[in-house]
């Protein structure tokens, strides 16, 4: 998944066989490109959203925004910056974060998502198990943000042709000296509700507390998407396209405008706004959102065949679940824009993605 690109990321060190080096040979792909093997050089600028791949016997420092990333050997790591906020994604190995400016977030996850650290001037480590991670914390505190999956008691009042995969954001806090802690892909967490009138109090209350709090703008976002889901599930599209909206203005002030999981608040919109009656704007938001899902579908299949190409699938798996979502918010797309063929078509192609990532 590639967000807009910013010449934020460079070289501030190189080892090789324990001794510091001017230039060594790694493999590197840039945003929307496959890999290639490279010499690269201390102080070489990157753009964002380039993968690292790191030879045995090497270890590579980034630098960006003042912070620093060691890669350590054969490790394969995705650098995400701009002068917002980073993202980082260890696919392979252990990098090491040191972090002295979280900007607006600083997130690190290993293989997926799902489990990801946000930061508040610490270092601390992430590694890569497999499809699962271990993250210790060297100094300072981590917050370990979870993936949790949102059930509701009570019968969906949307019509729509799949039901709504809700999920939510869990943390918890990872201090200096704690014993590091694994967290495994496969396990499922959840929170059950027996109305939407409860779990839209609950979250709201989470909206609230996380700005009185401080808490960085990208968990925000992730809440009032959320949000958004409830109010088209409980009836109440009108309600859905403040919380909708509200997101796109922090992705705009704070974050990434052109971060690809924006589409999912721009699809968000289209239904609440086919809910009201209003379908042109509907359709405006769909196309919107069609138009950001196939332009990172393309580069990220790109990525994903040229690591199964390669049999590298452990990488392959952590890419291939963003095409995943990209289908599955085409499905979604579609089926508001009552082309329910496309939608099957797409759903599908989800559900035949997923079952062979679980292969690999």
């Amino acid at each position: 998944m590639v967000s807009q690109t910013y010449a934020q990321t460079s070289i501030g060190k190189l080892e090789l066989n324990g001794e510091n080096v001017n230039s060594v040979e790694i493999t590197f792909a840039p945003p929307k490109q496959k890999p290639v093997p490279a010499t690269v050089r201390i102080n070489q600028q990157f753009a964002s959203g380039t993968l690292f791949i790191v030879p045995a016997q090497t270890v590579v420092w980034l630098v960006s925004n003042g912070n620093q990333q060691r890669l350590g050997p054969g490790s394969k790591h995705l650098a995400s910056v701009s002068p917002k906020g980073e993202s980082h994604q260890t696919f392979w190995g252990k990098v090491q974060h040191f972090v002295t400016n979280k900007l607006n977030f600083y997130k690190a996850s290993g293989p997926s998502t799902k489990h990801q650290g946000a930061v508040k001037g610490t270092v601390f480590t992430v590694e890569a198990v497999g499809k699962d991670v271990r993250f210790a914390t060297l100094e300072g505190t981590v917050a370990i943000e979870r993936e949790v999956k949102v059930n509701i008691s009570e019968q969906s009042k949307a019509n729509a042709h799949k039901e709504r995969d809700l999920t939510a954001t869990k943390t918890t806090l990872l201090n200096e000296g704690d014993p590091e802690q694994t967290f495994t892909h496969e396990f499922e967490e959840e929170m059950i509700y027996e109305s939407y009138t409860e779990a839209i109090a609950f979250f709201q209350n989470e909206i609230e507390h996380a700005d009185l709090n401080g808490i960085d703008a990208e968990f925000i976002v992730g809440q009032y998407s959320l949000l958004g889901e409830l109010y088209l599930d409980s009836g109440i599209p009108s309600q859905a396209v403040n919380a909708f909206e509200r997101a796109i203005e922090l992705y705009e002030e704070e974050l990434d405008p052109y971060d690809p999981q924006l589409a999912g608040n721009y699809i968000g919109l289209g239904e609440a706004n086919y809910g009201l009656g209003n379908y042109d704007v509907g359709v405006d938001h769909c196309n919107t959102a069609l138009t950001m899902i196939f332009e990172d579908l393309e580069y990220n299949m790109e990525d994903f065949e040229y690591f199964v190409e390669i049999e590298d699938y452990t990488t392959a798996w952590g890419l291939g679940m963003y095409i995943v979502a990209n289908y599955n918010d085409l499905g979604w797309c579609y089926d508001i824009l009552s082309k329910p063929e496309e939608s099957d078509k797409y759903y599908g192609m989800a559900d035949e993605l997923e079952s062979q990532l679980n292969q690999y």
